[in-house]
């Protein structure tokens, strides 16, 4: 063990950092040489970017408590409060159907798109309880995915 008196407290904030910050600057030394052997062997971006990206899910330190929290698949964070994206503009983007799903339909089937918050509260039903704006609407109703399973015995 390295013992030594401090006596500049300069000289050991820097000493700190240093050590601390010591996996990132490794990290970039790597990330820096696989991205010079990508441009030396004229990879495609997308090739270049896959390649940057499995060298840092590859070499990242972990501690061991996040090794553990991820070998056990246990949740890294936690909320109390929920959130909820609320569009606000009429003409937000809409995601398409998975493709088995559009293969399934009728090719002049105009029904491609998956619903989102917004069809929801305009098809909710015109009791007065659901006589609310929006907001209220995503904050007090969750959307379930339903996905029916049949299983057939012989």
């Amino acid at each position: 063990m390295d013992i030594q008196f401090v006596l500049d407290p300069y000289a050991c904030a820097k000493y700190l950092m240093s050590y601390t910050t010591k996996p990132e600057r490794e990290m970039s030394l790597l990330l820096e040489a696989t991205h010079k052997e990508c441009r030396e062997g004229n990879m495609s971006v997308r090739d270049e970017m896959k390649k940057l990206t499995d060298t840092f899910f590859n070499h990242r330190q972990v501690s061991v408590q996040e090794a553990i929290y991820r070998a056990t698949k246990m949740p890294l964070t936690y909320s109390s409060r929920g959130f909820v994206f609320v569009p606000a503009h009429s003409n937000s983007c809409k995601f398409l159907k998975s493709q088995n799903i559009l293969k399934e339909l009728d090719p002049d089937d105009e029904n491609i798109y998956m619903s989102n918050l917004a069809d929801k509260y305009f098809d909710r039903p015109e009791e007065p309880e659901f006589d609310i704006c929006m907001a209220d609407f995503a904050s007090e109703y969750e959307i379930i995915s339903i996905k029916i399973f049949c299983f057939y015995t012989s």
